[in-house]
């Protein structure tokens, strides 16, 4: 790649976030540069096996990450075109209006959202 290259937008990962802009700017013109951290997933058997590649994590990253205290823990992270949302199927389930607000369980309260469902409700409609 040429280093005087200039692009108008460069996007980091095609998972659900980067995959959706790079298709909302597609017939705009402008110069995009896309770049992935992985490589494609190979066309194996393994890859409709649900046990090998959720439960063995066949394809997860054996990074090993670390919580605010220091303890070890390896999250189900995936380094391939299309990042994470390759592997979990894509399927998000739309937030009702009363999940955004603050909700008391057992453990104790999560604050209210930032946003609200009204100021969601037109991406929801263009998805």
């Amino acid at each position: 790649m040429a280093q005087d290259k200039h692009y108008d937008v460069i996007i980091i990962g095609t998972g659900a976030g980067g995959g959706t802009l790079v298709h909302a700017l597609a017939s705009t013109g402008k110069s995009i540069l896309v770049l992935e951290r992985g490589d494609y997933v190979r066309r194996e058997k393994a890859n409709w096996d649900s046990r090998a590649v959720n439960v063995e994590g066949k394809y997860q990253t054996k990074e090993e990450w670390r919580d605010k205290n220091g303890k070890p823990l390896h999250p189900h992270t995936n380094y391939y075109v299309g990042g994470n949302t390759k592997f979990y199927g894509a399927a998000l389930f739309r937030l009702r209006k009363e999940d955004f607000g603050e909700i008391r369980h057992f453990g104790g309260i999560s604050p209210a959202w930032p946003i609200s469902y009204d100021e969601l409700e037109p991406y929801y409609l263009k998805a």
